[in-house]
């Protein structure tokens, strides 16, 4: 099986969710948007496809960040991570996401998949990182516009709340 993530990251914060206490895998940990890729979808496609739908954040998807294999309830898992921006920086997610300082991930507790990406992060913020320049899983049909018909691409900082106790 193959999964995608997009690791959302926006004005010095990322985006971060907390999987059901009843989940199959991982219950109760922290986790950042992504889900399995559907028939003949990219993981750049599934992993905006997957945050839009957990998090109502449409995104901006660039290149992959990390690639590792895990362990599963129904077996082993290849794991994409991709870079992430918001396209609407100005979106609130839906809980349980909420948006989180970086330096705040030390204190989360992620599935050890997540490891090499949340040290990174934690290590140099997202300086280390690629940009997002790619594929968008955008709700209307005409891609994300501003009131006055221009394209909202999310130009400048997010300005997320912290995560909510």
């Amino acid at each position: 099986m193959t999964i995608a993530v997009a690791v959302v990251i926006c004005g010095g914060r990322v985006l971060v969710g907390r999987r059901r206490g009843d989940a199959a895998d991982a219950p109760g940990r922290d986790e950042f948007p992504g889900g399995k890729l559907e028939a003949g979808e990219s993981p750049e496609l599934a992993a905006a496809r997957e945050c839009l739908e957990e998090s109502g954040v449409a995104v901006i998807v660039g290149p992959r960040i990390d690639l590792t294999v895990a362990s599963s309830s129904r077996g082993p898992i290849e794991i994409h991570f991709h870079r992430a921006s918001p396209v609407d920086a100005g979106v609130l997610p839906r809980p349980p996401f909420a948006w989180l300082p970086i330096g705040d991930l030390a204190r989360c507790h992620f599935p050890s998949a997540n490891t090499d990406v949340v040290g990174r992060l934690l290590a140099g913020g997202h300086a280390g990182l690629p940009s997002a320049e790619g594929v968008t899983a955008d709700p209307s049909p005409h891609g994300s516009r501003d009131g006055n018909g221009r394209s909202a691409a999310g130009h400048g900082a997010c300005h997320g709340p912290r995560r909510r106790s």
